[in-house]
């Protein structure tokens, strides 16, 4: 089952308007370019480069926020290697320093200068020092067979790695964490997934004004509201969001059916691969106790528009302009669907759709209406 998540090179969440800051990249190269001498370094519009020459490069730019962004070498490209770029973060004015060597690739990366990029990176460096040794761990103790789906010891020995890995990762990230810096805040919304929701909270209560008021901060906050939210059983809270002519449309319109709220958005290629496929299922509990609402995380809203226009799928579709998908349900991946019964509660959570079916999704829908898709 394929996933997109929001991170990746959608790297942009981490921002806060603090005026013009002048950015810039220098760096140091090792190793034969071999004439692939390009870097990229992409913003929020477009994607700028710089020549490496005689093992020098630099990039300067004007930012409007604070937060991360990407570079990468033309070398990976042309020599059709694994896509590997840098994440640099900022949250100032001044230089970052990179260095490393052509042949080995970002990965062989080291930063310097400034004090955020500096923290961001050696934090990032040791996150899968933690993953492997957890699960060297649990390799240990179950055997590496354990590890597989379908082994009888799959799920004891998958949750003790589990555990393994949040109580590394929160103690990494106490480790990098100053809740004065505005960078922590990143560091804290990046952990998210593997932090249990009080300890995020805690995390949370102790950054300052400043770092609370960053898109991070507030985006933090609003998925730590959606970790006490949505959870299977929980009732969903009513929420109001436009659709694509402008008109509001509440949650409470459709109480009293079954409704399949599908998070998506237009740039998540899986996500459109589905439709055929929910369409098919739509059809076939077309007059039932049913209804599917789509809710895009399109920051584009033209963009949204026009997949809208293109699908032509016949349900609801709302536009999350006001977080809803993080305060009201913790969306961290697209396509992501939660089933909610007429009463409002949430009864399944499903990542990911399979375009062919056959999901559990599907199976829960085939057992309340008994039918077969």
């Amino acid at each position: 089952m394929r996933r997109l998540l929001y991170t990746g090179l959608a790297l942009l969440c981490s921002q806060m308007a603090i005026g013009q800051l002048k950015v810039k990249v220098a760096g140091t190269v090792t190793g034969d370019t071999e004439g692939y001498n390009k870097v990229y370094f992409y913003t929020q519009s477009a994607k700028d480069s710089a020549e490496i020459k005689n093992g020098k490069f630099e990039i300067n730019v004007n930012e409007p926020v604070a937060g991360s962004r990407a570079i990468s070498i033309q070398y990976d490209q042309k020599k059709r290697r694994m896509y590997s770029p840098l994440v640099l973060f900022f949250d100032q004015s001044g230089t970052i320093n990179v260095e490393f060597d052509i042949v080995k690739g970002l990965s062989s990366a080291t930063v310097k200068g400034m004090p955020s990029a500096v923290t961001y990176f050696s934090y990032n460096e040791e996150r899968p020092k933690v993953f492997m040794g957890a699960r060297q761990a649990a390799i240990a103790k179950y055997g590496e067979e354990a590890l597989q789906k379908g082994n009888a010891q799959f799920e004891v020995a998958n949750t003790y790695r589990e555990g393994l890995i949040s109580k590394g990762y929160d103690s990494l990230l106490n480790k990098y964490f100053d809740g004065n810096k505005i960078v922590s805040a990143t560091l804290v919304l990046n952990t998210l997934s593997n932090l249990p929701t009080p300890r995020a909270e805690d995390y949370y209560n102790r950054m300052s004004d400043k770092s609370k008021s960053t898109d991070a901060g507030k985006t933090l906050y609003a998925k730590i509201q959606g970790l006490k939210n949505a959870y299977v059983g929980a009732i969903v809270k009513n929420f109001e969001l436009p659709d694509q002519h402008g008109k509001t449309q509440s949650f409470e319109q459709h109480k009293g059916k079954y409704v399949l709220l599908d998070f998506w958005a237009s740039w998540c290629s899986p996500c459109r691969a589905s439709f055929p496929r929910i369409r098919e299922v739509y059809s076939k509990l077309k007059g039932k106790n049913f209804e599917i609402v789509n809710i895009s995380i399109d920051q584009n809203k033209s963009a949204w528009l026009k997949a809208v226009s293109d699908e032509a799928n016949p349900w609801p579709q709302l536009y999350d302009d006001r977080k809803v998908s993080y305060e009201f349900f913790n969306v961290s991946a697209v396509p992501t669907s939660y089933l909610i019964d007429p009463t409002g509660k949430i009864i399944m959570k499903e990542i990911g759709f399979d375009p062919k079916g056959g999901g559990e999704m599907e199976k829960k829908l085939e057992e309340i209406f008994n039918i077969k898709f």
